[in-house]
């Protein structure tokens, strides 16, 4: 389900934005700008974690939490959470407002099997200068 998302994402999202699964979530607070002759990160100097990974992907990214079951009526339901991060809350917020309408259903428009449960909303996080957008879609498996 949540590969079935990242593809969806990333037809849509501008060339180059990342769009990491729940087992790459780490991926960006372990990010380096100063590597080794061998490709190591470097012991000291260079900017690590959060700001590294948004300095080399200033576009921003999105995060696809794992899917959190529920059970209504006769299918299967999940909760997916997803949040973009960005440098900017202006870019963070327009990365959310293009990966929620690139995903979910809408009345008389595009039919998937994702609905937007609560719409985008933005924050400011406690590390290097980010803010992220994060929305939750309620998916039906198939």
């Amino acid at each position: 389900m949540v590969e079935h998302l990242r593809d969806l994402l990333l037809a849509t999202l501008p060339q180059g934005t990342p769009v990491l699964l729940p087992e790459e979530a780490q991926e960006p607070f372990t990010a380096t700008t100063t590597k080794d002759a061998q490709g190591r990160p470097k012991i000291s100097g260079g900017e690590r974690g959060l700001g590294a990974y948004l300095a080399a992907h200033p576009q921003g990214y999105v995060q696809v939490e794992a899917p959190q079951g529920l059970f209504a009526g006769l299918g299967h339901q999940y909760l997916i959470q997803v949040a973009c991060v960005a440098p900017t809350r202006a870019a963070a917020d327009a990365l959310a407002h293009t990966a929620a309408r690139a995903v979910s259903s809408r009345a008389g428009g595009q039919q998937t099997r994702y609905t937007l449960t609560t719409p985008p909303s933005g924050r400011a996080l406690s590390v290097h200068a980010a803010w992220a957008g994060t929305f939750i879609l309620t998916a039906r498996k198939g």
